[in-house]
């Protein structure tokens, strides 16, 4: 009979898992084992919430949930925040945690002990102690839960008294809804009629089309119906963004956002496909002319407020899209007569350029290295002012192009995202673009990449602030407070860690340190020096 640990490590593998990031503790050193013996990889990271944000990385681009593992106390605490992005960011993790004692009200100490599921229990999908005796189905109903659904963080707490011992007879599993029932019922014919009859009709994007995995579908759709599309950032690449149906990305940049408006307002026929509200910012609530046909598409009924539709569909997005595409007639060119949507693109494209295009700054830094990286290159970001620029510049050509944290849109996601994509797409080009305050807060794990051996390159915009924060404050004739710091030698640092070191000043010497680092067999971090200034006028 199968232990509890025993459990635990069937039924992620069987989710799909393969990898598990974390720092070991006395109280998961047999979940450690149990994982291992099933062929889940265990990686020693520096932080667990950098751990986490591998475990996202890796999810999104593979499908199937990461674990991110850590032990009682302090390590359940440092994890927070990653648990919390792949909540809002609908990635699927299993967080394994440990706990000396099963029944609290007995315990004799309270050393390093605090309620773990207290504490997560509001930023994941179902947080559960196990106790003696527990069966396994309630093991394997809790893990299928990160991914049903709306995907997310689910968290399962093992006392060190509970992890070896036997699981129970199983009862049934409750009924699993991944929302892969489609039917083509009133509204959906509906909506094939409003297509049909549509002049002007637009489709906003969103991460439910990754998570469907239905973006040939949506492109099918696409060309047949005659629709633009906007996407949100997270779904930037579900269409190439060289085609020209694709608008743009939306909601990172009030500037880019004027021209995306524009479209949105003209269009009389508005498809929400998996466009989910938790990437959405301020002022883009029903961002729609009030008369125009609205539908939405989601895997799961509306929970929002964010916008409504006249349409709400809950399906797959894949069976969904599929239909449609499948129904629709072809418009053959018979819309968005007038070219509005071409003009709003190529006014979202170089809206944000600085006023000499010549000149060295952040848009320069972004210019520069989608030149050289490949088509097929994975990037991620950090948050910071560069995420605003780069989520308009960096043009993404399949879905999951751009990695970042979105719905909680936190510092210190960059790197080891990056580390995570690279674990598992060894064959792609992978960079991060990070700030210098973000990096700071995870430049222990260069020595996480170092021991993995990934070469990956790492662009630092390096302008010694809190730059977006900074603007704002001088925006608001605010004093400069608590976002300068004196520089950090990250050439030094990158090679203190094994890693490549290069600062650059320069387009050209920015170009010869990015086709270097492709061609190195480690990282390579590259030190790009701007001014902080050069934001004005780009991003707000």
């Amino acid at each position: 009979m199968q232990t509890v640990a025993e459990r635990i490590a069937s039924a992620a593998y069987g989710a799909g898992a393969r990898h598990a990031f974390g720092i070991p503790g006395a109280e998961i050193i047999e979940l450690m084992d149990a994982i291992d013996r099933v062929g889940i990889s265990f990686h020693l990271v520096k932080h667990e919430n950098g751990g986490g944000f591998m475990a996202d990385a890796v999810a999104q681009l593979t499908g199937a949930p990461a674990l991110l593992m850590g032990t009682l106390g302090p390590g359940v605490a440092n994890m927070a925040t990653a648990v919390a992005n792949a909540h809002l960011d609908r990635t699927p993790m299993i967080v394994l945690t440990g706990t000396s004692i099963e029944d609290a009200a007995s315990a004799k100490t309270i050393h390093m002990l605090f309620d773990h599921s207290a504490f997560l229990k509001s930023i994941c999908k179902r947080s559960v102690k196990l106790a003696s005796g527990c069966p396994g189905s309630l093991i394997d109903d809790i893990i299928a839960l990160a991914t049903d659904g709306i995907p997310g963080s689910v968290h399962i707490d093992v006392p060190t008294g509970v992890v070896s011992t036997a699981i129970t007879g199983d009862s049934a599993s409750r009924p699993r809804n991944n929302g892969t029932d489609s039917r083509v019922d009133a509204d959906l014919a509906t909506l094939l009629s409003w297509l049909a009859e549509a002049e002007r009709p637009l489709i906003l994007a969103g991460v439910g089309v990754l998570r469907h995995q239905a973006h040939e579908e949506l492109r099918t759709l696409v060309r047949k119906s005659g629709a633009c599309v906007i996407t949100s950032y997270k779904a930037k690449g579900v269409i190439p963004e060289d085609d020209p149906s694709v608008v743009g990305g939306s909601s990172l940049s009030t500037i880019a956002d004027r021209a995306l408006f524009k479209v949105m307002k003209a269009a009389d026929l508005v498809l929400c496909a998996g466009f989910d509200p938790v990437e959405l910012r301020d002022g883009w609530g029903q961002p729609w002319d009030s008369n125009a046909n609205t539908a939405a598409i989601s895997p799961a009924p509306r929970d929002h407020k964010v916008f409504e539709t006249k349409l709400e569909i809950t399906a797959n997005l894949k069976a969904a899209l599929g239909e449609l595409a499948a129904k629709v007639e072809d418009r053959n060119g018979a819309t968005w007569r007038g070219g509005l949507p071409a003009d709003a693109r190529e006014e979202a494209q170089t809206v944000m350029q600085p006023e000499n295009p010549s000149v060295w700054g952040p848009y320069a830094v972004i210019e520069t290295c989608r030149s050289v990286f490949p088509r097929e290159t994975i990037a991620t970001s950090d948050t910071g002012a560069h995420r605003i620029l780069l989520s308009q510049v960096w043009q993404c050509y399949e879905p999951h192009g751009l990695l970042q944290s979105t719905g909680l849109a936190t510092m210190g996601y960059g790197l080891p995202a990056a580390i995570g994509a690279k674990l598992v797409r060894r064959d792609r080009p992978v960079v991060c673009f990070t700030g210098d305050a973000g990096l700071e807060m995870v430049i222990g794990e260069l020595a996480t990449l170092r021991s993995l051996g990934l070469p990956l390159t790492i662009v630092c915009f390096t302008d010694n602030s809190l730059a977006l924060i900074e603007l704002k404050q001088r925006r608001m004739k605010l004093k400069n407070l608590g976002v300068d710091f004196p520089g950090t030698n990250f050439v030094a640092v990158a090679r203190a860690y094994g890693g490549n070191g290069v600062r650059v000043t320069g387009r050209e010497e920015l170009e010869e340190a990015c086709r270097s680092s492709l061609r190195s067999d480690k990282f390579t971090l590259i030190e790009a020096a701007i001014d902080k200034t050069e934001y004005d006028g780009q991003i707000l």
